[in-house]
């Protein structure tokens, strides 16, 4: 292993010559296994190859720079007599670099042809430079600042490198026209953005120190495919690396590109959402997944299609050398090590009531037709969810909690009566069963108290044998709250975290998982691999699911990985090198079969129904990720559209000069809680501006909103819109414009002089002439918009704090004014990614116990 560790670092000088730091402090090495990838990306192969590490979190983009910068340190000679020879026109616009200050190319000299003349912009005057320091200027569409002659005689004085140029041994002087691109990235840009800007490489001996964002100023990849630079003022060259979270984006620049001169480097499989567009890319180019272990569905489809698999070992990753010490890539190894010594463990406790209420709802769901109707799935949806509810408390709820939940299941077991007319008599009988259980379960004064003297006992076993640090995990937002109070009444202190946000940078010694999750959630816990022990405490119906995910993992199997031979070939290494042998498959659940009988049904795969809805047939859709909330409430939510979030408000954090704030989907979590307006399409803020506003409201939206309408009836693409508006001298990068076209509930631009250059890029006199209007308008509304969201700041400060309990319940009524009611919700879950919805539902609070809008 020593050996094929030097023979990487010879075969790729930079993992060597550079280190590593994200943040602040001192550098280290770059680890040797990061060469495997690299010569991945280098090599041309007939398949595509996908890495599954333990944990991948700034793997993928590490790798994409390393091998963009030192494919360009190869090509450098090449590029830049390429450079010299081709890409200056005599009366363009040129800038120095580094100093940026713009002069008009003139041309190489008559009768000099060693030297070359930059003219002073608007003047009769020229500056001359030898051709040799060609790299020191490239084009641009930039006006200003102008140039001096002074500025070019300093130039020529200083002639320093670049940080760029002293890390990887060049001489471009910061010149970015140089480069070709051969790295297109698939991932999310803010993801990546963050990595660039936090992440820094340096030399050998920390005196040159640069981050990522200074080297690489990572470019986009338009719809058509065309890959272009975030700089619109960047008139030649490629951007290095150029990145996009669209897969379409991906596969139609492989399209345009040679055969194999690209390599697509994916950042979790699940970003394959296209297989037929996978296919497309990886028979074109070298394509290049970096994933993670709870991906194994999405690994199994891309093993389908050809995929080759190498799963990182904790010896693989160490190649020979253990690293104790690693800063930056400490949480892969940190999570190989847990995998390697993974354990999980099933800590038993009991309750009749909730046993017999979940061997009644099994049998009800093995029992009820297909002609049963959705009413019925629902009610069966709504009674699972007081379960879930009711097996996740600790200890008794207090009488304020148990009169609630008594109202619910007597709800429940008021429509369940309705119900049992149209059913068959078995399906009648464990429909009835099921409600009387859960509403003994809740008159019981013992609810919850077995299950919580089992956390505490483990807990106090966990402390005298000192096991630290120590987590709980909770199933929901709602049971999180439940566990943090029981957690503090029982004098205990440990954090409580939910499965969406485990593995954030965090690791401890031991989870205990206080409820089953659903089996997503438990997969992602296992294989997160934030501990070396996970505990469940669980209830035998609980272990009775439990025990379904197991077989279920063991039937699906895992993705058969390349043997040591094949790893050898592909990275172009003798035949029987000496890599570790493939770890044998594992159970990441602990074993039920003791505590558990066979299940009649698989319940919890039934009663996932969120998110369903009816075909619309002819409706326009929209791409929208799916966010539940507490209860059986949920939103389709599109990526431009601003949610008022009251989190601070309604757990009391909040101060009293606090104003709501409106965040996109990208930028809510698990646990936080919005605000949703009960009727209409409008949000909750829009309503108050608009009660404010009075009689003249709908004339001042229609009025404001001209500009958008013009928009989309000019029928143009965002990539015809970036140009038209490049075009008239008012450049706007593509995610601008994206906004512009799709976000429906965005007032206007930010500047009269957008609506300006709108009327001009679409050749619309008329809106050209009622800008004035307008803008009049789009100021009135933001203005009525930010005294909104001051009054419902001041209204959900008296009434929220109170009511949090109703809210991790479900959905909760609040009254705004006379006129405007709204929805408290919490967030459970959010989807990976967005999926195309009918638009007249997304951007609304849907139900599952009615499949209609909430307004």
């Amino acid at each position: 292993m020593d050996e094929l560790r030097e023979k990487l670092k010879q075969r790729f000088p930079l993992l060597t010559s550079l280190r590593i730091l994200r943040g602040s402090g001192e550098s280290e090495d770059l680890s040797a296994f990061v060469g495997i990838l690299l010569a991945a990306m280098e090599g041309k192969h007939d398949s595509s190859f996908c890495f599954v590490f333990p944990r991948k979190a700034g793997i993928a983009p590490l790798s994409a720079v390393l091998y963009a910068l030192g494919r360009f340190a190869v090509d450098f000679p090449a590029l830049a007599e390429a450079y010299a020879k081709s890409s200056f026109e005599i009366g363009k616009n040129v800038r120095l670099i580094p100093e940026g200050k713009v002069f008009e190319f003139a041309g190489v000299w008559p009768g000099f042809e060693t030297g070359f003349r930059l003219k002073l912009l608007g003047e009769n005057a020229w500056i001359t430079w030898p051709v040799s320091e060609i790299l020191r200027i490239e084009p641009t569409h930039r006006k200003m600042p102008k140039g001096r002659p002074i500025d070019a005689h300093n130039a020529r004085a200083q002639m320093p490198l670049s940080p760029f140029d002293r890390l990887i041994g060049t001489k471009t002087f910061g010149n970015a026209s140089l480069a070709v691109n051969h790295v297109l990235y698939l991932g999310g840009r803010t993801e990546v953005e963050t990595f660039l800007a936090e992440t820094s490489l340096c030399g050998p001996n920390d005196e040159v120190r640069a981050t990522m964002d200074s080297l690489i100023a990572a470019g986009d990849i338009e719809e058509s495919g065309v890959i272009r630079h975030q700089d619109n003022y960047q008139a030649v060259g490629e951007p290095l690396v150029a990145i996009t979270s669209r897969l379409d984006h991906i596969a139609a620049a492989c399209a345009l590109a040679p055969s194999r001169s690209k390599v697509v480097v994916v950042d979790g499989a699940r970003r394959i959402t296209d297989l037929a567009k996978f296919d497309a890319i990886a028979q074109s180019q070298n394509l290049i997944i970096v994933a993670e272990p709870d991906e194994e569905e999405k690994l199994q489809q891309l093993h389908d299609r050809g995929c080759r698999f190498w799963r990182f070992s904790l010896a693989d990753l160490e190649m020979g050398t253990p690293q104790e010490h690693s800063r930056y890539f400490d949480g892969v190894f940190r999570s190989a090590r847990n995998e390697a010594h993974f354990k999980a463990e099933l800590i038993p406790c009991g309750n009749g009531h909730l046993e017999s209420a979940a061997d009644a709802l099994e049998a009800c769901q093995a029992t009820l037709a297909e002609s049963d109707g959705d009413e019925t799935q629902m009610l069966l949806g709504q009674i699972y969810s007081l379960l879930m509810h009711c097996s996740g408390l600790l200890s008794p709820p207090d009488d304020s909690e148990r009169a609630r939940l008594v109202e619910r299941a007597g709800r429940l077991k008021d429509a369940a009566g309705e119900r049992t007319l149209w059913l068959s008599e078995a399906t009648a009988t464990a429909l009835k069963r099921a409600c009387c259980a859960m509403q003994e379960a809740i008159a019981d004064e013992t609810l919850g108290r077995s299950k919580g003297q089992a956390a505490k006992d483990l807990l106090l076993d966990l402390r005298s044998r000192q096991v630290a640090p120590v987590a709980l995990v909770a199933r929901s937002a709602s049971n999180r709250q439940n566990v943090a109070q029981w957690l503090e009444r029982e004098d205990l202190d440990y954090p409580v975290l939910l499965p969406a946000t485990l593995g954030e940078g965090a690791f401890f010694e031991h989870l205990i998982c206080t409820a089953w999750p659903n089996s997503q959630a438990f997969n992602r816990i296992v294989h997160r691999f934030a501990a070396p022990v996970v505990s469940l405490v669980a209830y035998p119906f609980e272990c009775r699911w439990l025990d379904l995910f197991r077989r279920k993992q063991r039937a699906a199997g895992r993705v058969p990985a390349m043997t040591a031979d094949e790893k050898s070939g592909m990275l172009g290494l003798p035949s029987g090198a000496s890599w570790p042998s493939e770890p044998e498959p594992r159970d990441f659940a602990p074993e039920a079969a003791a505590y558990a009988r066979e299940a009649q049904v698989d319940l919890e795969e039934r009663m996932a129904r969120k998110g369903l809805l009816p075909a619309v047939n002819g409706e326009e859709t929209v791409a929208a990720r799916l966010v539940s909330f507490s209860g059986d409430s949920y939103a389709f939510i599109t990526d431009t559209f601003r949610l008022p979030v009251v989190t601070d408000l309604a757990t009391g954090d909040a101060k009293a000069d606090y104003k709501v704030p409106r965040r996109k989907v990208a930028e809510i979590h698990p646990g936080d809680v919005v605000v949703f307006r009960e009727t209409g399409r409008r949000d909750v803020i829009q309503a108050l501006a608009d009660a404010q506003l009075g009689q003249e409201a709908p004339i001042i939206r229609e009025r404001a909103a001209r500009w958008h309408r013009a928009l989309r009836a000019s029928g143009l693409s965002e990539d015809e819109l970036v140009a038209e508006l490049e075009e008239v001298n008012c450049p706007r990068t593509l995610q601008t414009v994206r906004g512009w076209l799709a976000d429906d509930s965005m007032i206007g631009p930010k500047r009269k002089e957008d609506l300006e250059a709108i009327a001009y890029a679409l050749g619309d006199q008329k809106l050209l002439e009622e800008v004035p209007a307008i803008w009049e308008a789009i100021h009135r509304l933001h203005s009525e918009h930010l005294s909104a969201g001051t009054r419902l700041s001041k209204i959900l400060l008296d009434k929220l704090p109170q009511r949090m309990g109703q809210i991790q319940e479900g959905r909760t009524r609040i009254d705004i004014d006379e006129a405007t009611n709204a929805w408290v919700v919490q967030v459970e879950t959010i989807a990976d990614r967005s999926e195309s919805r009918p638009r007249s539902w997304v951007n609304s609070l849907l139900r599952d116990s009615d499949d209609s809008l909430v307004h």
